[in-house]
């Protein structure tokens, strides 16, 4: 697979034309950039206080136009233009207030004594779903390395992965979650409360802050359909690589600081990729980086959510061979 390229600006401005965020550019219309590698920029287009969260809109690169719910304490992670207008002292005095509130610490350990009974449901699911992919498939699936190779996953498994989760009532879950994910799984709540429930099914801690989201298992996001989504999601894959013959994949990521922190925020959902190539693209950072790491690791199948084997969102605004991994337990890399 040729090294993946990442759209950019060569010509961008350097960080003295900005100054670091601060909540008192939380003014809608101010304009700004995402202290990445590439400087992806931003317009801030509204500001809730009751959940403490502002939007943004990406104006730039693959994922331009998107739109991404930030809690406001993020506001650090950006950087805004010189001229940019600022927020009256009253209206700062509420954001503050705001963080107070609401940047809280919330950890849910993985519920042992429900981890059991969440294994036996995947594996009678798991069995369910190598039935269903002989009778939809059974020409056999793709190659995984061939997949990798060539970047892209395939047609025939994102339309039999759609297909499983419509008859299961599962298709508006998956379809949401799988964008979400991919574009920005911290935008909003949406991925927040799949981790939650992966924590209460006793698959991964839950690390981050309280709900800002009153809604947030309403509907058909309640926790008993978000379990059904994630118990199904794992159980195909595993049955997919089962058939593939991949009992383990290996699974690669890089990561690049410019300095600011390298300390590595544990998660229980976590992005990877299957190709080295760009994992070593992300290891190479951008101007500003002064440290990096690059780790491979061989993942059990058991830990593995969604694959861009299988992910139709994965294929996409972006061509990351990506796979999305349970979170880590002691000694693993990832």
């Amino acid at each position: 697979m040729p090294t993946p390229s990442y759209q950019g600006d060569p010509e961008a401005l350097p960080d003295g034309a900005f100054e670091p965020g601060a909540l008192r550019h939380l003014v809608p219309g101010n304009r700004g950039r995402l202290l990445d590698s590439r400087r992806t920029p931003v317009v801030l287009r509204a500001v809730r206080i009751e959940p403490g969260m502002f939007e943004l809109e990406v104006t730039a690169f693959e994922d331009i136009g998107a739109r991404w719910l930030l809690p406001f304490e993020d506001i650090t992670r950006l950087q805004f233009e010189l001229d940019a207008e600022t927020a009256t002292s009253d209206a700062v005095a509420a954001y503050e207030r705001a963080v107070e509130r609401l940047d809280r610490p919330l950890t849910i350990p993985a519920d042992r004594s429900a981890r059991r009974a969440t294994l036996r449901a995947i594996a009678a699911e798991r069995e369910r779903a190598a039935v269903w992919l002989d009778r939809r498939l059974p020409a056999g699936v793709p190659d995984l390395p061939a997949l990798v190779e060539r970047g892209e996953g395939d047609e025939r498994l994102y339309e039999a992965v759609e297909s499983l989760m419509t008859e299961r009532g599962l298709s508006e879950l998956e379809g949401r979650f799988a964008d979400r994910y991919v574009s920005n799984p911290f935008s909003g709540e949406l991925v927040k409360g799949h981790r939650i429930v992966l924590a209460e099914l006793g698959l991964a801690t839950h690390y981050g802050t309280i709900v800002r989201d009153p809604g947030l298992f309403d509907g058909v996001w309640s926790r008993e359909r978000r379990r059904d989504h994630l118990v199904t999601r794992l159980a195909f894959v595993q049955a997919l690589l089962a058939r593939a013959g991949n009992p383990t994949v290996t699974l690669y990521r890089g990561m690049a600081w410019d300095g600011r922190s390298t300390r590595r925020r544990p998660h229980s959902l976590i992005s990877a990729t299957f190709s080295r190539a760009l994992a070593e693209e992300h290891f190479g950072g951008g101007s500003m980086t002064t440290s990096a790491a690059l780790y491979r690791q061989e993942v059990p199948a058991e830990r593995v959510l969604m694959t861009f084997i299988e992910t139709r969102a994965m294929n996409r605004q972006y061509k990351e061979a990506e796979a999305i991994v349970l979170g880590a337990k002691a000694g693993d890399l990832f």
